[in-house]
């Protein structure tokens, strides 16, 4: 009689703590799947940025190099500007000297010194708006080399920080171990490996009986020499059962 009492209070503690481990691995899995998502977010954004970076940095550098084809341009266009400049003022001053030793021809020279005056102050004035332009463009390609600089140095940044959080749902391969227990009701599994032994939450395992295959689990929770794995509904091909080997 006492035996049997014994007995029934054992098996119910057993229930008990059952239920409760049960209860505390749904708990801690819940938990997971959602650190699983915030960091799977957190990685689709990063993508998002790094390939944002990529090409404002692909146009930036495409307009600089227009701005220095023009620059490259203007300054031609500049010197050129300035030779005829020194052609035109060495020619008025040739005639400024004809008409000072030639009063006779001083009328004929007259209409000459004017054009060649007007044409003196239009080469003046384009020197000038090409110096202008000059300048403007110098400015504008030292800001976008100055951009360029920070998208560089943001690309960089974001490529560091992508592997960061991939590691999140990444595994070394060449795991093993087994399956220590299944809970049917919320389909996961409990492992006898653990961080120690290399797992990581996200990451998947295959199971095999014999050989044989049953179907995939995926990590999410983990403790030093223990893990909790969801089953992997649709690569189901058998029955998990506890002694089943695990691996990747």
């Amino acid at each position: 009689m006492f035996i049997g009492r014994f007995l029934s209070v054992v098996v119910f503690v057993g229930v008990v703590v059952s239920a409760v481990f049960g209860l505390l691995i749904v708990k801690q899995k819940n938990q997971f799947k959602a650190e699983y998502a915030r960091t799977s977010e957190e990685l689709k954004k990063t993508s998002e940025q790094l390939e944002e970076s990529k090409v404002l940095l692909e146009r930036t550098s495409k307009h600089l190099e227009e701005v220095k084809a023009e620059l490259a341009q203007e300054r031609e266009r500049a010197q050129k500007l300035d030779n005829d400049l020194k052609e035109t003022q060495s020619q008025l001053a040739d005639l400024q000297q004809k008409s000072e030793s030639s009063s006779s021809m001083a009328n004929q020279h007259k209409s000459e010194l004017d054009a060649l005056t007007a044409k003196l102050e239009e080469e003046k004035k384009a020197n000038q708006e090409a110096s202008e332009k000059i300048e403007n463009l110098v400015k504008e390609k030292l800001a976008l080399e100055d951009s360029i600089a920070r998208l560089t140095n943001e690309l960089n940044k974001f490529k560091q920080a992508s592997p960061a959080v991939a590691r999140a749902v990444s595994m070394r391969t060449g795991i093993r171990g087994k399956v220590v227990s299944v809970n049917r009701n919320w389909n996961f599994v409990v492992l006898n490996i653990g961080e120690k032994d290399g797992l990581v939450e996200n990451g998947e395992l295959e199971v095999f009986r014999n050989k044989q295959f049953l179907g995939k689990i995926k990590i999410v929770s983990t403790e030093p020499s223990t893990a909790v794995a969801d089953i992997v509904m649709d690569s189901l091909k058998g029955n998990i059962q506890p002694g089943d080997d695990v691996l990747n």
